[in-house]
């Protein structure tokens, strides 16, 4: 049995043991999902000797449930073990059936890699990875905090280049936790320093701008502050290039918890300002202002009843993931009228 914590995901790939062949890689960091699982593909050709990659949807698993098992016990056409991956296309694809023979008898010359989203403790599929001597399971979730910061100097440092403080500040608030979206903006940052091989703020600002992170707690915050009008301007323009809707629900609902958080210490006794300082994960820079005006508005009782907003629209897109940009939309402006009731109740 292997277990492998997120923050030592990198490493162990880096040179997983010999005896691993089964490979699952789940989170909600699907940049990075996707990133560690063309990662071990190349492994697999390099140590085995292979030229190509057999990909399979879970929705072909519906009319061929054992086209899995038939990729990997077969002897590849072109020489060297076969390499199989399979990408989990929607969640409510049950492809324990297909993958279980595979976990119990692992092949000896061949390799599978699983990708999927996000798993509780409890799933089968992540359970029967985490067990089996010859398999893995790799969790991949967003970049925070310290793992952010160090995901910054690693790239830096691979490209030569040294960022100034102020700078990387700035690219902590600005990248985004998707690791795949973020090694993309760094790539184009140090092109831009190019021989000077010095990172500053105006370098940040000119090149990395206005990230997907960024518009998405401009969203948030709108929504939390009662201010419609950026609102409904910042969704429409999530619309346009193509944001998911989803993915907004569930970063609201994980703010709503830290500003829960940070409530209870007002309650407590702390100042808003101390309360928001003392914020783990830490709250950028440039966030602290409305941060600490969410704070100065929102009461406990209706941060739980706004958690509760974001829990039944979350249900309600996977139940029918057609409606979630409606579902969303409607939560958020629902949200920024109570925001307004709570600002004229506290200026009353």
């Amino acid at each position: 049995m292997v277990a492998v914590k997120a923050h030592e995901a990198d490493r162990f790939l880096a040179s997983p043991p010999e005896a691993i062949r089964l490979f699952l890689v789940y989170g909600s960091d699907q940049g990075a999902i996707t990133e560690r699982a063309r990662h071990v593909e190349r492994l697999a050709l390099t140590r085995g000797g292979g030229e190509s990659v057999t990909r399979i949807g879970s929705d072909e698993l519906s009319s061929n449930p054992g086209c899995i098992a038939d990729e990997v016990y077969s002897a590849s056409l072109f020489g060297g073990e076969p390499v199989v991956t399979l990408r989990v296309t929607d969640g409510r694809h049950n492809v324990m059936g297909s993958l279980q023979p595979i976990v119990e008898r692992p092949p000896e010359a061949a390799w599978l890699i699983v990708e999927t989203g996000d798993l509780a403790a409890s799933s089968p599929l992540r359970k029967s990875f985490e067990r089996a001597s010859h398999s893995v399971a790799v969790p991949s979730y967003p970049l925070e905090g310290r793992n952010l910061a160090s995901f910054i100097h690693a790239a830096a440092e691979a490209a030569g280049v040294t960022i100034d403080p102020p700078a990387l500040d700035l690219l902590l608030e600005s990248l985004g936790g998707d690791r795949l979206a973020g090694r993309g903006e760094l790539e184009k940052l140090f092109l831009y320093v190019d021989e000077k091989k010095s990172v500053t703020v105006e370098d940040v600002e000119a090149i990395v701008g206005d990230t997907t992170a960024a518009r998405t707690d401009a969203v948030i915050d709108a929504a939390l502050l009662g201010d419609n009008e950026t609102l409904e301007a910042e969704l429409s323009r999530m619309r346009a290039e193509g944001g998911s809707a989803a993915a907004l629900g569930t970063l609201a609902l994980r703010h709503l918890i830290q500003v829960q958080l940070l409530r209870a210490a007002v309650d407590a006794g702390k100042s808003v300002s101390e309360a928001v300082a003392s914020a783990r994960p830490p709250i950028f820079f440039r966030r602290k202002a409305s941060v600490e005006s969410e704070l100065s508005r929102w009461t406990s009782d209706a941060l739980r009843d706004a958690r509760r907003r974001v829990d039944r629209a979350i249900a309600l897109t996977r139940l029918q993931p057609a409606l979630e940009d409606a579902a969303m939309s409607e939560m958020l402006h629902a949200i920024a009228l109570d925001a307004r009731r709570l600002k004229r109740g506290a200026s009353a």
